[in-house]
């Protein structure tokens, strides 16, 4: 068959190597919707050598070239090498480029070499040679592809295309790939934990567009036809596997199933001897354990919702945990289905046909949230992968710093810059014991206050490495050494370079005039969902770059860049400061990037009049912008001394509508009911402005809470482990109910959410602590939730307005001193 030409969308991609040589196979679905395989034999792996004294060069090709060794039964040797002109932090330098057979090689070959006196360092060693490759070609994920070449046979569930030349083609994406969602329940009899050695899957469903399914081997009546009945679990396996084969999704996506689902379904299977080979190239799940377990399926994306939510998009959402069920309500405004799981192996053992209709529906449910959720974050993944260049399995696992680090050494190609190598070991350790200056607060005095103007830099730290092109590559350089502006450090030794951009400080220019060009764009087309993923994509990269240059795990680590960006920045917030009191405004507060200024009897417009002078006079991109006015705020005191806590005020905006932080109500620790009156006290306070009825409210609540008249749902506490269990050496209430969960075969660790309510009875409050399902109607303890939830929840507001706790609570206070 003759050479034609092929588009697709790559969405996975490995390597192989047979006879010798390593081959590229890029998984993806073409124009036509067809999935594809495209092997490309071309990509040579390499790392690159800096010497000390670059007339060696030709000294040092002719000696590495003849390295031939014997490596696990083969030949690891130098096929070549090439003397190229590179950027090493700035600098310009004669790299040697050194070619290997296989990838396996380069770290063989570096071994032979790292010791040799003419090498100043072995660089881009550790570079994954899949990743290199996208970054080489310049293809990216997702986006659409060129290959020229001719169909060949291979052992593939997917035709198989040899590609003699492939490039980017257009910027197009994929529109709609073709998502499954699936979600497991197992048997797991009360009081055992799960044990998937011994433990069956029950129940599977499988959810997608126009497809949904539960597959389930106890048989019963339903009138239900997602409901699938197998022979038993082994054919409850082999028919998800049949189905994933048969429809062919581009994603297959669970919730926490890189932890959970697909683990559990690979122990079952081995326990059979089932082979789940799902892979387009019939290979088997690969299961990468460590710090982080995940999952890859060859040529199919598996999307762990999980993973990717708690990572990345966390930060933005309110709820206080990741669980399925929290984050569908806040993202989806859905729930799951009410049902008490702990029945499920009752209900299995006993045949309840009732009982299994309505598990069967609550796993459908769980796999169409799962789906719902994979449909609605996806726009955010791709915008990732397209600025980051790496495959969707790679950008929905990685952390900021990842993230940030790729996106780095993608652009360092186009600039020609070579990458720094990771710190080894000790110096991980040098780096961590490194402290440097932060933000400045001015600290707010507690108090009610009106008419307040809030503006806030745009994007702060990333517009000061811009505008004072700070970086790695422009730090003390000899050039400016003379003339330099030094960074308002507090010994004021650092200067960068004001003669030429550096490459850090330009590429996080790039991002932040990219997002600008599409906030413009989304004030004609506000509801564009691909437009608003790509800005969010954007601002996430950029703001985490300042934290990058601070970790100890970053190839661009810069302690003096780090301690340059915080020492700027509080520098232009005391200038903002300095210039609102020579304008006669009252500085209420200000952090890192913002101020919150008082009107007085100035108005709007002058505040906005003093912005338009500050930024006048800012140098490069930066910008304070204007947040919002607030008729009304509140600042609470801190626990001890005359100025309001850091962080922690509400104000009431222009629409009506409450902007609280730092209160409980966005932390957790604290009951919904302590929640729930804190929020509805500041409303009262700062909407109506009627102490009295704030007060009231609280009384009323507080009787309810003795009359036993408030629900056991608002009195959960919600209560984070931050390690095992066994590392407590004081045992907290949340502890304990751990360890009761724990017992009862209830999965528990680190970063789980321990709720519990607190019962009546004497004794410690650990003992009294006790998980929901434990705890009849009004079992609580009231006084607890009045003495320790309720009134510290409300105390430093009505403090600040003249109230005292005792004012709050009415009637018998003799247990007081109990509790304080």
């Amino acid at each position: 068959m003759g050479a034609h030409k092929i588009r697709f969308y790559p969405l996975d991609i490995m390597y192989k190597v047979k006879n010798s040589k390593p081959l590229i196979y890029l998984f993806g679905k073409t124009a036509e919707d067809k999935q594809v395989c495209v092997v490309d034999d071309s990509f040579r792996p390499y790392f690159y050598v800096l010497l000390k004294d670059e007339d060696m060069t030709d000294s040092f090709c002719s000696k590495v070239k003849k390295i031939k060794l014997e490596h696990k039964n083969r030949e690891a040797a130098v096929t070549d090498t090439e003397i190229t002109e590179k950027k090493y932090l700035g600098k310009k330098r004669k790299a040697v480029k050194v070619y290997v057979k296989i990838p396996a090689d380069v770290p063989v070959i570096r071994e032979v070499i790292k010791e040799w006196d003419m090498i100043d360092s072995i660089n881009e060693y550790d570079v994954n040679y899949t990743r290199r490759y996208l970054i080489d070609k310049g293809i990216t994920p997702l986006t659409l592809v060129e290959a020229e070449g001719e169909m060949i046979k291979l052992k593939s569930r997917v035709p198989c295309f040899k590609a003699d030349k492939i490039e980017h083609y257009s910027s197009e994406s994929i529109k709609d790939p073709k998502v499954f969602a699936f979600d497991i329940e197992t048997y797991n009899p009360a009081g055992k934990r799960y044990v998937p050695e011994e433990h069956p899957i029950i129940m599977l469903a499988i959810y997608g567009e126009n497809y949904r399914k539960v597959l389930t081997w106890k048989k019963f009546k339903t009138d239900k036809k997602y409901i699938e009945f197998a022979d038993g679990e082994v054919d409850l396996i082999n028919r998800f596997k049949e189905i994933i084969e048969k429809n062919k999704p581009d994603i297959l996506t669970g919730y926490y199933s890189d932890g959970f689902d697909l683990p559990y379904i690979i122990t079952r299977a081995r326990h059979y001897g089932i082979d789940l080979d799902l892979g387009l190239d019939y290979s088997s799940l690969n299961l990468k354990k460590g710090n982080r377990k995940s999952i890859k399926i060859t040529g199919l994306v598996h999307l762990d919702v999980f993973k990717f939510i708690s990572k990345i998009m966390g930060r933005g959402l309110d709820t206080d945990s990741y669980s399925l069920d929290n984050v569908a309500a806040e993202i989806l405004g859905e729930k799951k289905i009410e049902v008490e799981i702990d029945g499920l192996a009752k209900a299995w053992d006993d045949g309840t046909e009732a009982s299994l209709d309505n598990f069967c529906e609550y796993n459908l449910k769980d796999a169409l949230l799962t789906y719902k959720l994979c449909l609605k974050i996806f726009p955010n993944i791709k915008e990732m992968v397209k600025i980051v260049g790496l495959t969707v399995y790679d950008v929905s696992r990685m952390s900021f710093s990842q993230l940030v680090e790729w996106y780095i050494m993608k652009q360092a190609k186009d600039f020609n810059e070579i990458a720094p190598n990771k710190p080894h070991y000790d110096e991980i350790g040098e780096r961590r014991k490194k402290r440097y200056k932060g933000a400045f607060v001015f600290e707010p005095k507690p108090g009610l206050f009106k008419d307040i103007a809030v503006f806030d830099f745009r994007s702060l730290y990333p517009t000061i490495i811009s505008s004072h092109n700070i970086g790695p590559s422009t730090l003390q350089c000899g050039c400016c050494k003379e003339k330099a502006e030094h960074a308002p450090t507090e010994d004021s030794k650092y200067w960068f370079c004001r003669k030429k951009k550096g490459f850090l400080p330009s590429i996080v220019e790039g991002l932040i005039t990219r997002r600008m060009r599409i906030k413009e764009m989304l004030k004609e087309k506000e509801k564009d969902v691909m437009l608003n993923a790509r800005s969010e994509s954007l601002k996430v990269l950029a703001n985490s770059f300042y934290g990058y240059l601070g970790f100890f795990g970053a190839r661009w680590y810069c302690f003096e860049c780090a301690e340059s960006v915080t020492a700027y920045g509080r520098h232009y917030i005391h200038k903002v400061i300095n210039a609102a009191g020579e304008r006669g405004f009252e500085v209420l507060y200000s952090d890192t990037d913002s101020i919150f200024l008082l009107l007085g009897d100035q108005k709007k417009e002058d505040a906005l009049k003093l912005v338009e002078n500050i930024n006048s006079k800012l140098p490069g991109i930066m910008e304070l912008e204007y947040e919002g006015f607030y008729p009304s705020g509140i600042f609470v005191s801190a626990k001890a001394g005359k100025y309001g806590a850091k962080k922690k005020y509400a104000l009431l905006d222009d629409k009506g509508a409450l902007k609280i932080t730092g209160f409980e109500t966005v932390r957790r620790n604290w009951s919904f009911i302590a929640k729930e009156v804190q929020e509805k006290v500041l409303d009262i306070v700062l909407k109506e402005r009627d102490l009295q009825k704030a007060v009231k409210y609280v009384k009323k609540t507080i009787d309810d809470l003795k009359d036993k008249k408030i629900p056991n749902e608002k009195l959960e506490i919600y209560t984070q482990l931050k390690k095992e269990i066994g590392d407590y050496e004081s045992i907290g209430p949340h502890v304990a109910v751990a360890q009761r969960m724990k017992n009862k075969g209830i999965d528990v660790g680190p970063g789980s959410l321990i709720k519990y309510i607190i019962t009546e009875g004497s004794g410690r409050i650990r003992d009294k602590a006790k998980m929901k399902d434990e705890v009849k109607k009004g079992e609580y303890d009231a006084d607890y939730y009045i003495l320790h939830q309720v009134v510290p929840s409300v105390e430093r507001i009505f403090d600040v307005l003249g109230y005292k706790k005792e004012d709050l609570i009415a009637g018998d206070q003799s247990k007081l001193g109990e509790y304080f």
